[in-house]
């Protein structure tokens, strides 16, 4: 960071997420993969935490922050170098709390790109009613 210009360390100290909110969102992470259909059982004690802070962990019930499908583990395994089949994914771009985060198909991460899902929904909403998909309300 000593290298950088005084500005670019502002930049960056601006953007970056807090210890407490980046552990927070790599929790919530692991408990939602281990709601992924396919997921292996977590220990009894990475249980116990996980569901102190985010509630019971139920197989299946993870699903894509995007497109909403269910997730399943094994996309994991499916990924090749630069491939991956799923990403961690956020609702609103570059805020890192455990609310904001979840699993998302690459495809569908690179879709969505640097809107909030809100903005996404409604682009997408916008080109089906002008396909004649869906008429607008």
């Amino acid at each position: 960071m000593k290298a950088l210009k005084p500005w670019v360390v502002a930049k960056l100290v601006e953007k970056a997420a807090s210890y407490d909110d980046c552990m927070s969102a790599a929790q919530f992470l692991t408990w939602s993969a281990y709601g992924m259909t396919g997921a292996p059982e977590p220990d009894a004690e990475t249980r116990a935490h996980l569901t102190s802070r985010f509630g019971e962990i139920v197989q299946g019930t993870t699903s894509c922050l995007v497109c909403k499908a269910p997730l399943d583990f094994s996309l994991f395994h499916e990924a090749r170098r630069g491939k991956a089949k799923i990403e961690t994914a956020h609702a609103q771009p570059r805020s890192h709390t455990a609310g904001n985060v979840g699993f998302a198909h690459r495809n569908c991460n690179i879709a969505q790109g640097d809107k909030s899902l809100d903005e996404f929904y409604d682009w997408i909403a916008g080109i089906l009613t002008r396909a004649g998909r869906i008429q607008s309300s």
